[in-house]
């Protein structure tokens, strides 16, 4: 066959399986407790108890394997961002999501894979964008006009993005200065704000 005849899709199991699932729990252990240089094929099958051609039944690529892990994590985020808008204390319950360190290391491991790989990068870059859009119209919608009008939704989510993504980072390494400080200087701006709301 000559390289410009066109090849048939490969068939690919469903969405749904189990087994397709099975690997994608098992690549996100993989990632989060050994790290990118260990999401191997072989890897991932052992992890999942399959074999290693099954997984290229369910998935075309490595890459098409990594981006399901990435919507999976993207899915829980926006799960948790539902539940936080609906409690009783939305901002600080925005805050706790963007603050909650245990999917750091995952988070971590997904980042430096998309460095070197576009279509993971920019699935990450689309859903982070998404996301951010999401939390600013939640934030103008809670805080006070004097607040959160003129635009400045944005830069609150931003610095507050940051800040906990620092913290978070921080702390994995074993660096904890001011955290303390800065974590009350949070708890007393969220316990403001709740009030006017």
């Amino acid at each position: 066959m000559d390289n410009d005849t066109a090849q048939a899709p490969r068939r690919l199991g469903l969405e749904s399986s189990q087994t397709r699932t099975r690997f994608i729990d098992a690549a996100e252990e993989v990632l989060r407790d050994e790290g990118m240089p260990e999401l191997t094929a072989r890897q991932v099958a052992a992890r999942a108890g399959l074999k290693t051609q099954l997984l290229y039944y369910y998935f075309r690529t490595m890459d098409d394997l990594i981006l399901a892990v990435v919507r999976r994590v993207n899915e829980r985020r926006l799960a948790r961002f539902d539940e936080a808008l609906a409690g009783p204390e939305p901002l600080r319950a925005l805050w706790e999501l963007n603050s909650d360190p245990s999917g750091a290391a995952l988070a971590s491991e997904l980042t430096s894979i998309a460095i070197h790989r576009e279509p993971i990068r920019a699935e990450i870059v689309r859903s982070a964008q998404e996301f951010r859009a999401m939390q600013i119209a939640a934030v103008t919608r809670l805080l006070p006009a004097r607040f959160g009008g003129d635009g400045s939704a944005a830069g609150i989510v931003m610095i507050a993005v940051a800040l906990a993504r620092m913290i978070v980072s921080e702390a994995a390494l074993g660096l904890t200065d001011g955290h303390r400080e800065a974590l009350a200087i949070v708890d007393k701006t969220l316990s403001n704000l709740s009030d006017l709301i």
